[in-house]
């Protein structure tokens, strides 16, 4: 495993909590995620979370994000559904 820094670990963070509470059918780019943070770090950091980022809806199949095109040379996201892990009535398998 490649070591990553702490504040790439804090911005990938909270950028995908702040994804993950967006309403859905919202447009957003990293860069708006990373100003809704007000986390202060580096571009390289910055950089290193977008591309995290972009890898992470291209090859992970259930969640709810699509990218739909750029925006000023960022890549643009939409948000298609819920959360799938935030499910109210998980089964827990047997009788209830």
């Amino acid at each position: 495993m490649t070591y990553k820094s702490h504040e790439f670990i804090n911005l990938k963070n909270v950028d995908l909590a702040i994804a993950w509470n967006l309403q859905e059918g919202t447009d957003f780019t990293i860069g708006d995620l990373t100003k809704k943070s007000g986390i202060n770090c580096s571009r390289d950091v910055q950089r290193e979370v977008g591309r995290w980022f972009a890898y992470f809806v291209k090859h992970t199949p259930s969640i709810p994000f699509i990218i739909i095109g750029k925006r000023n040379g960022s890549l643009l996201y939409k948000k298609t559904g819920p959360n799938p892990l935030n499910n109210s009535t998980p089964s827990k398998g047997g009788v209830r």
